[in-house]
């Protein structure tokens, strides 16, 4: 077993962050599910559309490369011609800049049964061309103990829709809602709470934080591949998971944390075009050309 020190050792040489500064978010009325009014303000936020219709949010954490959720990717891999990615806008149904997926590539570890792993990344077919509404956010670099009230969560409500909540949308004003981003702030759930939870789903972990569902949300709702910031950096990405009877007993939204030794090598290895699995010496990855320059 890798001792405390090592294991510490261990993560600070595996960050990873990308190459674009991104600045932190300026003041903004941050009430839950409000509603954003410039793409100027959270540029990195990206949309994963199939043909027309909102699958999941992202991230653009590199000029061609986006973070998501695997669940909502996983089988649809022989539709891959169907997908395409929206960024530099906050309405998924147009502006910004639109592009087909040339790739998507799975968390190896991703089980659809578990909110774990829950991680892909899409490449696109080109570098973009970089905006003040167009912008790649960092990524955490190191794991360690988190001290805050909340994380900035963005993404497009979810278009699973019951019965009754359809029957209310009856207007053309509450269709287009649905179709601007909207951001909120999340609180993190208390570590002990948080444990227990991750008992009961996945076991001792440390790829993932839990977050409180926001006051008056849907308790069966979760932003799927939703980027979850503090202070301008990509913490996770949340999950899709939620438990069968969220309608009882809601549970928090599982967040993939991409400062996990596990998760970090991952994305490093994908993105520099490089083969990745659990038993291969951190070392190694140290020996990739970095893109990505320090702060």
């Amino acid at each position: 077993m890798l001792s405390t020190t090592f294991f510490k050792l261990l993560i600070i040489f595996c960050d990873y962050t990308s190459g674009y500064k991104s600045k932190k978010e300026p003041y903004y009325d941050l009430s839950d599910h409000t509603i954003v009014t410039s793409s100027n303000v959270f540029p990195y936020v990206a949309a994963i559309l199939e043909k027309s219709t909102y699958l999941c949010a992202g991230a653009l954490i590199a000029e061609s490369w986006v973070l998501t959720s695997a669940d909502s990717l996983f089988l649809l891999r022989d539709s891959m011609r169907f997908l395409h990615v929206r960024l530099g806008s906050i309405n998924n149904k147009r502006g910004g800049t639109i592009l087909p997926i040339k790739f998507f590539e799975i968390h190896p570890f991703f089980d659809d049964t578990k909110p774990e792993y829950d991680i892909a990344l899409v490449q696109l077919p080109q570098k973009v061309r970089l905006t003040p509404s167009l912008n790649p956010i960092r990524l955490q670099k190191t794991m360690h103990q988190l001290i805050t009230t909340h994380f900035i969560v963005t993404a497009w409500p979810s278009p699973e829709l019951d019965s009754e909540e359809s029957q209310r949308l009856n207007s053309m004003e509450s269709i287009k809602r649905r179709r601007m981003l909207s951001v909120s702030h999340l609180h993190p759930m208390d570590p002990a709470n948080c444990s227990e939870q991750l008992e009961d789903v996945v076991g001792t972990n440390v790829n993932l934080m839990c977050l409180e569902q926001a006051v008056g949300s849907d308790p069966c709702a979760r932003d799927a591949g939703a980027p979850v910031v503090l202070n301008g950096i990509l913490w996770g990405i949340i999950s899709s998971w939620k438990p069968g009877d969220c309608d009882l007993e809601a549970g928090p939204s599982f967040v993939n944390l991409v400062s996990s030794p596990n998760i970090s090598t991952w994305i490093h290895a994908t993105v520099h075009g490089k083969s990745w699995n659990k038993h291969r010496s951190w070392l190694e990855m140290l020996d990739y050309d970095d893109d990505y320059p320090e702060e």
